[in-house]
């Protein structure tokens, strides 16, 4: 008898899924410590070059925020919807097996 067609790796799916909050709960966090590294950026033209690139970093950092949402969110339907389709199978299953 040949294996199964698909394998499913829920914990897999459930370890992307927490890697994937962590790291978006990370970048959130990161706007938190921007005013505390204000002070080590000196001042004059250095200071306010940093202050741009913070400026540009955070319009990126929403973009990648909002994305790792979306594939977390991709995620954890795609796990969802396994799990639920292995559930319908394995009923299905038990009810051909009754008759």
């Amino acid at each position: 008898m040949a294996g199964p067609d698909l394998t499913v790796d829920y914990e897999f799916l459930a370890d992307s899924e927490r890697k994937l909050g962590q790291l978006g709960r990370t970048f959130k966090d990161i706007e938190n410590r921007r005013d505390d590294m204000k002070q080590h950026w000196g001042s004059g033209a250095i200071a306010e070059a940093m202050d741009d690139f913070v400026d540009n970093w955070d319009d990126y950092r929403t973009k990648l925020i909002e994305g790792i949402e979306s594939v977390g969110k991709l995620v954890a339907g795609t796990k969802k919807a396994f799990e639920d389709l292995d559930d319908d199978l394995s009923k299905a299953n038990e009810k051909k097996q009754k008759k």
